[in-house]
């Protein structure tokens, strides 16, 4: 089984970068003229990680690097590999906080992973399932306090009455600029290790960062549920201005060569839908024929070809 192609790569990650944003993103919150927006997206989100459900996914990517030059070679490769973006399908099934497949597929590739009872699947093609070696957590990702605080930071606003493939919502929207992220990892980021690191290194890059965003939640009229979720926006990162000024402040080594130029786009679009909230949802265990070592989160499995089992 041949891994997935470099045109593939950037639409299934995104794919299940919604997977893994919507997924917690569902569920049945307090009668919704009586919430604030934030109080009932928070419901909403707290809830969806333990609701059986089903999600449509659709994503797209787009990169524009041709301004780019002198990137070091492990950037210039990652790069190459992601190309100008892609786009991607997936369908989430979940049966509880431990019990979820999601299925991507991009360019004619299709990567399935399966999360059963603290116990990881994944296959490529249609093809037989890989154990991974390690356990999950079988309890809700994320808590009510962490979801509670990210909303906040966001800060919703109620855009009014809205249907969605004929069922009445309400519409939820938040901005999100730089200055969002920025809050979001000081005040999420934790206290040690690689996400301690993150605040400050946003906090120096942002003047080299433009764009923005937004996050848009429908949920249910009659019960709060998720209806449909997006995430949208664009950013521009002067990369030869970051680099000229982590040089002036000799973050960069000497060894380091030409500093790169030019600039780096980004745009992104990611949409759920949400059908069966609350119903007769099953997932089932694979039968597994082999064991691979867990990479670090799902992006790992899609980044990395040789991770995939054969069929």
């Amino acid at each position: 089984m041949k891994a997935p192609g470099r045109r593939a790569l950037p639409g299934l990650v995104l794919t299940v970068a919604a997977a893994g944003l919507a997924a917690a993103a569902c569920g049945p919150g307090a009668v919704l003229t009586a919430d604030t927006p934030d109080q009932a997206v928070s419901a909403a989100l707290q809830s969806a990680q333990t609701t059986p459900l089903r999600m449509s996914l659709s994503g797209d990517l787009t990169l524009d690097t041709a301004g780019l030059a002198n990137l070091p070679a492990s950037i210039q490769t990652a790069i190459n590999q992601i190309g100008t973006g892609g786009s991607a399908t997936g369908q989430l099934t979940q049966e509880s906080s431990a019990r979820r497949q999601l299925t991507v597929s991009a360019d004619g590739s299709t990567l399935t992973f399966v999360e059963y009872d603290g116990h990881g699947y994944v296959s490529q093609g249609g093809g037989s399932f890989a154990e991974l070696s390690t356990t999950l957590p079988t309890a809700a990702a994320v808590g009510s306090s962490d979801l509670s605080t990210a909303v906040s930071d966001l800060s919703f606003a109620d855009e009014g009455p809205a249907t969605v493939d004929g069922v009445a919502a309400e519409h939820y929207s938040a901005s999100i600029t730089v200055s969002t992220l920025e809050k979001l990892v000081q005040d999420l980021g934790g206290s040690s290790g690689e996400s301690a690191d993150l605040g400050p290194a946003l906090a120096l890059l942002a003047p080299y960062v433009s764009g923005s965003g937004t996050a848009d939640l429908w949920l249910s009229a009659a019960n709060g549920s998720l209806v449909r979720a997006a995430l949208s926006g664009s950013l521009t990162v002067a990369v030869g201005s970051a680099a000229s000024a982590l040089a002036g402040l000799g973050m960069l080594p000497a060894s380091a060569g030409s500093l790169p130029t030019g600039s780096l786009g980004l745009s992104l679009s990611l949409t759920a839908d949400v059908s069966d909230f609350g119903g007769s949802v099953s997932v089932t265990e694979p039968d597994a024929t082999s064991t691979l070592p867990a990479p670090t989160g799902w992006a790992g499995w899609l980044m990395s070809p040789s991770a995939a089992p054969s069929a």
